[in-house]
């Protein structure tokens, strides 16, 4: 590095005393001109002075290479990426990010179930678990009355699928290959998914390396709690609550939230985490001891954790240093064009057409009393529609295009859409903002009722309650949106407001990735809090120390005044009879 700078500083100098030389010799070439009046001697001027502009940009290259080579400081690294989560809407968030630390010299490691599949980026990996997909079939989340407490689809559920799918991981045997003792894998840091699977964070441990978190929504109150930021039972960041938040609650109805939060928190701490620390030890005690660090700490020593929450269309909170949002990271800059089946319908669509689509999540097929509902008020609607469904419709209307799969972005781009229908997934949401479309909301599930309400706060959006949707509301609420542009100019001021950042998103998540890099960890960002007990972080027993003292003191004080009144009405009792006497 010193030999190259040498080198380009001596290129320079050269260069400096050539232009100098050059530009005394046009003086005397201007000189002679002037006298002589001699054609060659313009010729020769012409042709130094080309020569000397040429020389110029050669400069202003070479100082631009160094320039270059003075900020770059972070070598090519190793790094490992663990997405585990068998759902398109855990994974699409951040492939930008594989792909971007690849082209920037990175050697990228990836466990994920969607691959990218890119031979041009030859310095990424990937380990394919697409086969874990099965292991989400038999997920129930809507039941026969309506939404499952999403409390009761993670402790009934989804902890006994994040068992299997981690033992599938730590069997696969491309992963074993990483951390069998005998690998030659080094990485400088490790990068997973803190969703569900807490068992992998030991990975980091074998690795010597600093961890990373990432979640592509909202990050949950027992993970709050580990990283030392407040838990909030009843505010409506608190996805996991669902319905049960909003920003006016009665006393009672914080008691509720207050005991439900707090009692799952109980249930991760003292049944999952054992679960998953015992995972761990199964697969990675045979090679490091039995001294593996509990997954709790690993987790509360991560040295930054990556939230898909931008403050804008979500509630803020108040939340540790180390936690950093980022947002919209897979939207395109450029949506390929629509296929031309598409295309030709949409053509035919003079005022204009709707989108409506519930997400990859949620079959509409297991919602079936919604179907007959949709299909009777969209067949009316004076525009098209693009209706997103997993199922063959009989007796479908001439203005509605279906398929069970659609190209979302190139369609949100589209200038004729004037309404997107949806479940209120995150991603959807930062996409319809993106392209500044209003929305209508149809919750089922987990942080969609959140989400949702927080783009009717803004006056962006309209929701409707799944279980009691009627022809007549669906129909009232899509007539309310298409003949009101009060919603797009909102949705216009909201999409200018997350575009008005000092920094490209991408950007500032790429450079504090290679800050931890360069540092190894960033210990510096995490709250000592996260070390406190329960107690102490709320300053609860100050609480019951001072609540005893004050009733202790009235309770002294009831007695000397309880005394005073006895002793009082003695004498006087006592003086009344003698008078009587």
């Amino acid at each position: 590095m010193i030999f190259m700078l040498a080198v380009i500083i001596r290129v320079l100098s050269n260069s400096c005393a050539t232009i100098e030389n050059l530009h005394g010799l046009d003086k005397k070439i201007f000189a002679r001109v002037s006298s002589k009046k001699s054609f060659s001697l313009f010729l020769s001027l012409s042709i130094r002075q080309k020569m000397a502009k040429n020389i110029r940009y050669t400069v202003a290259m070479i100082v631009c290479i160094v320039c270059c080579l003075c900020i770059i400081t972070t070598k090519s690294a190793n790094i490992l990426a663990i997405l585990p989560t068998p759902s398109y809407s855990h994974q699409i968030p951040y492939q930008i990010l594989w792909t971007t630390l690849s082209q920037r010299g990175h050697k990228v490691v990836v466990i994920t179930t969607d691959p990218i599949n890119d031979p041009s980026l030859k310095n990424l990996t990937e380990v394919n678990l697409q086969s874990s997909y099965y292991l989400m079939r038999n997920l129930k989340l809507i039941g026969d009355d309506g939404a499952i407490p999403w409390f009761n689809i993670l402790r009934g559920q989804i902890w006994q699928v994040s068992q299997d799918l981690a033992s599938m991981i730590y069997e696969h045997p491309e992963v074993q290959k990483l951390y069998v003792p005998d690998s030659d894998e080094k990485f400088d840091v490790v990068i997973i998914e803190t969703f569900t699977l807490p068992s992998l964070y030991p990975l980091a441990y074998r690795f010597n390396a600093p961890l990373i978190g990432l979640l592509s929504l909202g990050i949950a109150s027992s993970q709050y709690y580990i990283y030392g930021a407040p838990v909030l039972p009843s505010h409506p960041s608190s996805w996991e609550m669902e319905k049960d938040v909003t920003l006016n609650l009665s006393f009672w109805q914080r008691l509720k939230n207050f005991i439900r939060q707090w009692y799952h928190i109980y249930c991760v701490f003292n049944h999952f985490y054992p679960q998953h620390q015992a995972l761990a030890e199964k697969y990675l005690g045979k090679y490091l001891g039995k001294d593996i660090p509990h997954i709790y700490d690993i987790e509360r020593n991560m040295s930054v954790i990556f939230h898909n929450q931008e403050e804008v269309i979500t509630y803020a909170r108040p939340k540790t240093t180390n936690i950093i949002p980022f947002t919209g990271l897979h939207i395109s800059k450029k949506p390929a064009r629509l296929p031309k089946n598409l295309e030709r319908f949409l053509m035919n669509a003079p005022d204009g057409f709707i989108y409506l689509s519930l997400g990859t999540n949620v079959r509409l097929s297991v919602a079936e009393h919604m179907i007959d509902i949709f299909r009777n008020v969209l067949a009316n609607l004076p525009c098209k529609v693009l209706w997103k469904i997993d199922m063959q419709l009989s007796n479908k209307p001439d203005n509605i295009y279906i398929s069970n799969w659609f190209p979302q972005q190139s369609i949100l781009a589209h200038p004729k859409l004037r309404l997107f229908v949806y479940q209120g997934g995150l991603q959807s949401t930062e996409e319809a903002v993106y392209y500044a479309i209003p929305l209508l909301g149809i919750p089922m599930f987990a942080d969609q009722f959140v989400q949702v309400n927080k783009m009717v706060s803004l006056g962006v959006a309209r929701q409707l309650d799944y279980l009691n949707i009627s022809e007549k509301s669906l129909n009232a609420s899509i007539m309310d949106m298409l003949n009101d542009n009060r919603y797009k100019e909102r949705m216009l001021k909201i999409k200018a407001l997350i575009r008005d950042k000092p920094y490209d998103q991408l950007n500032n998540t790429i450079w504090w990735i290679e800050f931890v890099i360069r540092h190894k960890g960033a210990p510096h960002l995490q709250s000592s809090i996260a070390h406190y007990p329960w107690y102490q972080r709320y300053d609860m027993d100050i609480i019951a120390f001072l609540s005893i003292v004050i009733f202790v003191a009235l309770l002294c004080g009831l007695i000397v005044v309880y005394n005073v009144v006895k002793i009082i009405f003695n004498c006087y009792a006592k003086t009344k009879k003698e008078k009587i006497n």
